[in-house]
Parts: C-alpha cells; sequence; structure tokens
C-alpha cells in the first residue's frame, strides 16, 4: 500500500482535533466537542493501523502517538474543568480530576512496567478507544455528569488493574533477576588475586 499521508501527520491531526474539542468546551459548546473529539479519536486509532500497513512502526513515531494522545487528554479535561467552572458545576470539575488522575497513573504504570520488561498495554478495561467514546457520548447527550463518572471510575479501575497485574508478576520477575545476578558472581578461585596476595 502506497500512501503520501504519514502516521505522524495523522497523529498530529488527531492532536489538533483534541486541541480544537477542548476549546470548544471552553466555550461552551459540548455537543460540537463531542463530534470533534470522536473525529479526533477516529485519527488516533488510524494512525497506527496506516504505520502497521505500510510497514513503518518505528520507536519515534511510538513516542510522538504517546506524547500526542497526553497532550491532546490534557486539552480535553482543561475544558471539562473550565467548563465546570463556568458551570459552576463542582461534580464537573472535581470528576474530571479525578479521570485525569486515573489517566496520568495508568500511564506512569504502564511506562514503569515497561522498564521492567512488563507490557500492560491491553490490561485494564478502560483503554483510550473506551474514554473517547464514553466522554463522546456524555457530550453530546448532555449526560457530561454521567459520562465523567464513568470515566473517573473506568480510569482508576485500569490503572489499578495494571497494577495488580505487575504484583502478581513479580515473584516471576524476582526470581530471573536473583538468577541472572547468581550467573555473573566469579567462583573466588577464578578471582584475580590482590597485590601482595599469593596463589596456594
Amino acid at each position: 500500500m502506497r500512501t503520501d499521508i504519514a502516521p505522524n501527520q495523522l497523529t498530529l491531526a488527531g492532536l489538533s482535533l483534541c486541541a480544537v474539542s477542548g476549546l470548544l468546551l471552553g466555550l461552551e459548546k459540548p455537543i460540537p466537542a463531542g463530534m470533534v473529539l470522536l473525529l479526533g479519536g477516529i485519527f488516533d486509532a488510524l494512525d497506527g493501523a496506516l504505520a502497521r500497513q505500510i510497514t513503518k512502526v518505528t520507536p519515534f513515531g511510538g513516542f510522538v502517538d504517546s506524547i500526542s494522545d497526553h497532550y491532546g487528554d490534557f486539552a480535553i479535561y482543561l475544558g471539562l474543568v473550565y467548563y465546570g467552572l463556568e458551570a459552576a458545576d463542582r461534580a464537573v470539575v472535581l470528576l474530571t480530576v479525578v479521570a485525569m488522575f486515573g489517566s496520568l497513573v495508568g500511564s506512569q504504570i504502564r511506562s514503569r512496567a515497561a522498564m521492567l520488561g512488563l507490557d500492560t498495554k491491553d490490561v485494564g478495561i478502560f483503554t483510550r478507544a473506551e474514554r473517547v467514546i464514553v466522554l463522546t457520548v456524555g457530550l453530546c447527550t448532555g449526560w457530561i455528569t454521567v459520562g465523567l463518572a464513568i470515566l473517573a471510575l473506568g480510569n482508576n479501575a485500569s490503572a489499578l488493574q495494571r497494577l495488580g497485574h505487575i504484583v502478581a508478576r513479580r515473584a516471576s520477575f524476582d526470581s530471573s533477576s536473583r538468577a541472572g545476578e547468581r550467573r555473573h558472581i566469579v567462583p573466588s578461585r577464578y578471582r584475580p588475586l590482590r597485590r601482595g596476595q599469593s596463589c596456594k
């Protein structure tokens, strides 16, 4: 498959749409914000699929995608907080902060798990796709508080699922680490002699 569109272009387009969605929320236009958010989510899903299709999956592409996702999420959460403050709706503000916390913790757990050689990408009931769908439905139907409550619960539940996944595999990881340490221990009879030490 040949195309003039690069995966990173789709990634940046999705980020731009998320920023527009956050701006629309700040202008108290939740329905257009939800529609733009859904379009941004589609772009975000297509960039990885395109990269795999044209065999251009690169570590840098994954890095750009991850950073763009975080900035896009921040734009949406910031717009929701501003919307809640303008509407004097404390529940929207509180639930947005809780949802954002769960999203950040989940990403941090995934990042630290990768350093241990554990992949938690598919662990958790809420991925980015589910977050976009729930939030889009909430914005377009006017059930913003309900959507945010589901989002806050799902984000934090997913973070805890990832944490439990790592803890459950801690024993095997620790045992492999100890085995690696034992392999690197040099028996005393093969160690180099120190100055003044004789060989017996």
